[in-house]
């Protein structure tokens, strides 16, 4: 009797075990996680390393799992590719913020100070923290260019995944073309503290040239859907009816959620594109990125020649007129766009009169003394847009982006910057090239 039963539970068994063959895989895939984990917090790193490299090999994209690999790299003396690109895709990510501490190791470890400071000046941990990691001691040895680091290349055959000793499959153009608009398209994309790209063939990388694209085409998107949104909103000013209104204001959340997740995955796009670029001229050395430096640098100096050459050709002499600014009736100023400013250089041909131009401004700095936040923010918009800069009177710097004769696509980037974080931009209006308060011309301008 008891050897029936013993038959029948190991019959059980064996048929539960063929219906869920996956069951005990998955359970060791989630063992080994925590264990990994567990020696990761324990400080074992040797042994959480195979374990590490074999989870991110079977989820490269899982942001904690890049974290946690790439510290253990570094924990191990391994200061290779593997290690910067898992860090970097764990940044993206907003992982734990001591990520950016261990970057500023791996670049410290190779001796390149200029991109090891910046990273340790990104690092906001606690103080806590910055005990437990010696922050000020490594801070201190790499203003001093001294490298404490040991650098153990090791079995690069077992310890590093495929970016290092396997090619990865490349994305293929064809399948994913890039826009006509993009191939024209010139721009200040940052790859590096030392290179700027201006041309979609500029890029190395066919990877990230295809993720550039992918961030531009999610830049149009993002334009098209907040353009959607002024005119529902509009709508929703217009309309008495509850019912319509209700239904209107859930087309307005959902497209702000699309928006939203547009520009997160823009930035990504972008960081992941710039990885991927860095990472190229890394390989390919010193003496090649001067000498595509020094391509770029020619082809910046020809546009300019060029451009300022248009200029001239168009350009005519200012009328200088005094702009009285607007006053409220106790007699404060009504907007910040009616200051007396000094008339811009026009690019308005003789046959051209009366022309309206409005754009976005995001800035105004006394003597040019631009804030820490406006560095920031400039830094992250001239990535992609075009930053005008001038100077009025009373010595202020005014930072512009756009050019726009019709004052609804000139709103339209204007809320679009808003949602990006730019939460004092606001429009400011040039008749023939000298600044005029919005209100006046507004009516004179074209909708379309």
């Amino acid at each position: 009797m008891n050897v029936s039963i013993r038959s029948i539970c190991f019959i059980l068994i064996t048929g539960l075990y063929l219906l869920f063959p996956y069951r005990t895989t998955a359970q060791e895939i989630v063992g080994n996680e925590k264990l990994a984990i567990d020696y990761f917090n324990e400080k074992k790193y040797e042994k959480a390393l195979p374990l590490f490299t074999e989870l991110i090999n079977k989820s490269p994209d899982n942001p904690m799992l890049n974290y946690y690999y790439g510290v253990t790299l570094l924990k191990n003396h391994h200061y290779e590719t593997a290690a910067k690109e898992a860090l970097l895709n764990a940044v993206v990510d907003k992982t734990p913020a001591n990520a950016n501490f261990y970057l500023a190791n791996y670049f410290h470890a190779l001796g390149n100070w200029t991109e090891a400071l910046d990273f340790y000046k990104r690092y906001k941990g606690s103080k806590q923290e910055r005990r437990e990691l010696e922050y000020d001691k490594y801070l201190d040895l790499c203003l001093k260019q001294i490298n404490p680091f040991k650098i153990d290349k090791g079995d690069t055959k077992t310890i590093f995944v495929d970016t290092i000793k396997v090619p990865t499959p490349q994305p293929d153009e064809k399948i994913f073309p890039i826009p006509d608009s993009l191939k024209t398209e010139w721009f200040n994309f940052q790859i590096n503290s030392q290179l700027t790209y201006h041309s979609i063939t500029d890029f190395r990388s066919e990877a990230a040239k295809i993720l550039f694209a992918k961030a531009w085409i999610a830049t149009g998107k993002n334009d098209s859907i907040v353009s959607n949104t002024d005119i529902l909103r509009k709508a929703h000013e217009e309309t008495n009816s509850v019912t319509t209104r209700l239904a209107l204001v859930q087309r307005i959340v959902e497209a702000e959620q699309q928006s939203y997740q547009l520009l997160r995955d823009r930035e990504k796009y972008f960081e992941q594109a710039r990885i991927k670029e860095a990472a190229y001229w890394e390989k390919a050395g010193a003496d090649k990125m001067a000498g595509f430096i020094t391509e770029i640098t020619e082809r910046e100096r020809v546009r300019g020649e060029r451009l300022l050459n248009e200029k001239k050709k168009a350009e005519i002499i200012p009328v200088e007129a005094a702009v009285m600014p607007s006053s409220s009736p106790n007699g404060t100023s009504v907007e910040p766009d009616s200051l007396k400013q000094l008339p811009l250089s026009p690019v308005i041909s003789p046959e051209h009169k009366d022309v309206i131009v409005f754009k976005v401004q995001i800035g105004s700095f006394k003597n040019g003394k631009l804030t820490p936040a406006f560095k920031t923010r400039y830094a992250m918009l001239s990535k992609f847009r075009k930053i005008d800069k001038y100077t009025d009177e009373k010595r202020n710097e005014i930072y512009t982006i756009g050019n726009f004769t019709a004052y609804k696509d000139a709103s339209t980037l204007k809320n679009q910057l808003i949602i990006e974080g730019v939460k004092g931009a606001f429009l400011a209006a040039f008749k023939n090239g000298e600044r005029v308060p919005v209100s006046s011309v507004v009516k004179e301008a074209p909708l379309k």
